[in-house]
């Protein structure tokens, strides 16, 4: 196992790699979603079958999470990088070549295999470089990378598409994710090994990010809930440019929660009872912006930009408590174990939520999402005033309960 030194960059410039690192990364997965109908289109997929494909690649991320996480913490994050950057430009570039389904589903698996250890060896950095110092806000700015790289993809790949074909932007985005990932390697502390007698027992630093993963899979539902039902079920039968501006405005919520509530919970010192606060108002916002019905779009946006800062503002503050939660020679697999539950949620919730809609219509489906959301509050208020975490280092009684 492996701890690292410290960064010989300025944490700020650290900063700015890892975060423009997860940008990169989050424009190709993201972009799979993006792109999935488009890239069913020539081989006359259903709908249904395009949606596999966004499944597959999903699948391939947590993999490589729960892979990744354990050889972060024994080898260090650079030959993770490197070699995740290497599958990552050798699947993409296979993607172009796919010519029937199940080897463009395999493609974009291994796709998501390269990628996903990716942003946990970035998290990692960051973990490490502002440990003790800011490390909160240091990594809401970071997660932030995953909405902005929505964004680009959002943005950019479907016109890109239109000119030049599904399948190619793959070579090039895999290239922009490996080289900016390259570059953090570079950057990235050098890993130390931990002698055996100095490793903590791995069954007790399991149970320990037990309730941090289960939290983040329950809260993943208002994120991808957000995501993937805005669009369809606008209250107030607001038009489709409409909604996706509201879906959009969620997202700049987001990236604003992650940033604010890190901040928060380093003046606190407190990961969980943030992530509750956070929590709280994801259910709120939700509860609320979801059953407005006809009023002016501005109201709307006010209210969907709150949702989204509390729905999906908690993702970096439940990646850093569960690391703070364990010994320093096991953050990486506690982020990665995290990360894939959070993954886990990404995929179930979806499909739960839509059953939920099919039976009730989306006003109950929107306030059983609450619901559930509301939940993982309580347990994160009640985990936030028990015992302090392990790594926190912020030097107080509540630094990660």
């Amino acid at each position: 196992m492996t701890t690292a030194t410290k960064a010989k960059l300025p944490p700020a410039l650290l900063l700015t790699l890892a975060t423009t690192a997860q940008v990169g990364m989050s424009t190709m997965q993201q972009g799979v979603a993006v792109l999935s109908y488009a890239l069913g289109a020539p081989l006359a997929l259903s709908l249904a079958q395009a949606g596999t494909l966004v499944s597959a690649t999903s699948v391939g991320v947590m993999l490589a999470m729960l892979l990744g996480g354990y050889l972060i913490d024994r080898y260090g994050v650079r030959p993770v990088l490197l070699g995740a950057s290497l599958v990552t430009v050798l699947a993409g570039a296979s993607i172009a070549t796919q010519a029937n389904y199940l080897s463009l589903t395999l493609a974009l698996a291994a796709t998501g295999f390269g990628l996903g250890a990716l942003p946990i060896a970035g998290a990692r950095v960051i973990f490490d470089g502002f440990a003790g110092k800011s490390r909160g806000l240091a990594m809401g700015i970071r997660q932030t990378g995953v909405p902005l790289g929505a964004a680009i993809a959002a943005a950019a790949l479907p016109s890109l598409a239109q000119v030049s074909g599904a399948k190619a932007p793959w070579l090039w985005l895999a290239l922009a994710a490996a080289t900016l990932n390259l570059v953090l390697a570079a950057a990235a502390p050098v890993a130390q090994r931990v002698p055996p007698a100095d490793r903590p027992p791995l069954g007790g630093d399991l149970r320990r990010i037990a309730l941090p993963a289960l939290i983040g899979f329950m809260l993943a539902s208002g994120q991808y809930g957000l995501l993937t039902y805005t669009v369809v079920s606008a209250p107030g039968g607001a038009p489709i440019a409409v909604a996706g501006i509201l879906l959009a405005i969620a997202q700049l919520g987001g990236a604003a929660g992650r940033v604010g509530f890190g901040q928060l919970s380093d003046r606190l010192h407190s990961r969980p009872r943030v992530v509750a606060l956070a929590a709280i108002l994801g259910a709120l916002g939700i509860a609320l912006a979801t059953h407005l019905g006809s009023v002016p779009i501005v109201l709307r946006g006010v209210a969907y930009f709150f949702a989204g800062a509390g729905a999906i503002g908690w993702n970096a503050l439940v990646l850093t408590w569960g690391g703070e939660r364990v010994s320093g020679a096991r953050s990486g697999q506690a982020i990665g174990l995290i990360g894939t539950s959070v993954f886990a949620g990404s995929a179930i919730w979806p499909p739960l939520f839509g059953l939920v809609a099919q039976a009730r219509g989306f006003g109950a489906a929107w306030l059983a999402l609450a619901i559930l959301i509301a939940l993982a509050a309580v347990l994160a208020f009640a985990a936030g005033t028990k015992a302090p975490s392990r790594n926190s280092r912020l030097g107080s009684p509540n630094g990660g309960a």
